[in-house]
């Protein structure tokens, strides 16, 4: 029953797509049904995740949502196949797509590309969590890529869809790169297309584990639009209204996907070398994204560093190799998939009013507790879940590198101070001259485009073990099927 709520979840955002493409319906109407079927898919996903709270799921740890195509020699396999850690995520990317449909109530209602672009592109997301294999992965990933295109060119009045061709070659080529790896390393085709790869004396060639590691790599940095490839991602922060990057910064799931769930199995050898390297490349980046975080001349410059920065921890916590590591690098993606869109959120109903003294604040209460959570909940302060997952980062590296430790250790409060910073003083930055006449309370659609993922966030920082339990049992498992018991 479980499983066919994630299946549910998954194909039902499309159904917006045909609404947009060829129904009747637009404006208020389109809205309405849209903002419908997705609350449809996030109470699947609600389902979903409270089946690992129960004693229904087997010793796999896993749920499973058969797909038609699930047939010989694939069965299984080609479908979706929930753990706690993809069940939990896919539900924080709903409740995001949920809130984004209140903060951008007017922007949706006048245009049925951007309700059918947002729609589709949620739906690909979801199913490239829960895909089981990593060609249903790259069939997903490829379908992404067109509605993520249009949703970002049709924000920018100047240059239009011109505006995203780098984004769109680099993502055509991270699909290349995959498609190698589908069908020179994975099964069934690695055993059924052994003539591939042979000389006509009939002596076979294996691609070296090095290359097919490498272009996983390649690929998932390039999805996760992460560094050193964050130039990638950096249009989505940049288009004409800030609340439409909103779901765009869901992005990096996708190339975190794929590390943690298909570069362990197929190319453990090669994790286990390249990991050191990869680790030290990334507390370095770290680093990097911390000073720009700070020096960031406006709020959108700092919310995109704040992400590298986010992304550069969760995968310094991958390629840790430990259990702790894992466990740390987890919960920061499920913090990330919240907390960035939280930042933008608030920072978007920053964007739409006029300058505000930063003494006047307390006139707004609402305004300013907003403020105030984005900051609490959405850093990695005491009272976010963020910050046990970076403890649990720091811990790993003690135990295992601690020659990168400094980096980390000097590069979190550089954020903490920096994100201050991004809220408090958006206030005091130089008046939008855009945005005119007297300052507003925040309005009740911009109060529900908050208040669901900001009480969320407050809950399971006051709350952490709800989270972090079953996300470690997830990551202990995974790490044993490595032969790992550290």
């Amino acid at each position: 029953m479980r499983g066919w709520a994630g299946l549910l979840g998954v194909f039902i955002p499309f159904a917006v797509l045909l609404l947009a493409c060829l129904g009747p319906f637009k404006g208020r109407k389109l809205w309405s049904l849209s903002l419908l079927v997705n609350l449809i898919s996030w109470a699947c996903f609600i389902f979903l995740t409270a089946g690992f709270y129960t004693r229904e799921i087997g010793e796999s740890g896993s749920i499973l949502s058969p797909l038609i195509l699930g047939q010989n020699p694939w069965t299984g396999d080609l479908s979706f196949r929930w753990d706690f850690q993809s069940a939990v995520i896919s539900l924080a990317a709903s409740t995001v797509v949920v809130c984004f449909h209140f903060l951008a109530r007017k922007t949706l209602e006048q245009s049925r590309s951007s309700v059918a672009s947002i729609c589709s592109y949620l739906g690909c997301l979801l199913g490239a969590l829960g895909a089981g294999h990593l060609f249903l992965f790259s069939i997903f990933f490829a379908g992404s890529l067109v509605p993520r295109f249009v949703f970002t060119g049709v924000s920018v009045k100047e240059n239009g869809i011109n505006s995203v061709r780098e984004s769109a070659f680099l993502g055509i080529v991270a699909l290349f790169s995959l498609i190698i790896v589908v069908l020179g390393f994975s099964e069934p085709f690695r055993g059924s297309l052994s003539t591939w790869f042979q000389f006509s004396g009939g002596d076979r060639v294996v691609l070296p584990g090095a290359i097919g590691f490498s272009l996983l790599l390649f690929a998932a940095a390039i999805g996760a639009g992460i560094f050193p490839f964050h130039g990638n991602s950096r249009k989505s922060f940049e288009m004409e209204s800030m609340e439409r990057s909103v779901p765009l910064a869901l992005q990096p799931l996708l190339g975190f996907t794929i590390l943690f769930r298909f570069s362990v199995d197929l190319f453990s050898t090669e994790f286990r070398s390249f990991g050191p390297f990869l680790l030290g490349l990334f507390s370095l980046g770290l680093f990097y994204c911390s000073i720009c975080f700070l020096g960031s001349k406006n709020s959108r410059d700092r919310v995109f560093w704040l992400q590298q920065a986010m992304a550069s921890l969760v995968a310094i916590g991958f390629f840790s190799l430990n259990r702790k590591g894992w466990h740390g690098g987890s919960v920061l993606l499920f913090f990330q998939s919240l907390a960035i869109p939280f930042f933008l959120i608030v920072l978007s109903c920053h964007e739409r009013r006029p300058t505000l003294a930063i003494n006047r604040i307390t006139n707004f209460p609402i305004f300013a507790l907003s403020t105030v959570s984005a900051v609490l909940f959405a850093l990695f302060l005491p009272l976010s879940v963020g910050f046990y997952g970076v403890l649990l980062v720091i811990w790993s590296l003690v135990e295992s590198q601690p020659w990168f430790l400094p980096f980390v250790i000097i590069s979190i409060p550089i954020i903490a101070l920096a994100g201050i910073k991004s809220m408090f003083f958006q206030m005091g930055e130089k008046p939008n001259p855009a945005v005119a006449g007297e300052f507003k309370e925040l309005s009740y659609e911009e109060i529900l485009a908050i208040l669901p993922i900001g009480a969320l966030l407050l809950f399971l920082g006051l709350m952490p073990k709800i989270l972090m339990g079953p996300i470690g049992v997830s990551a202990s498992a995974l790490l044993q099927g490595m032969g790992i018991k550290n």
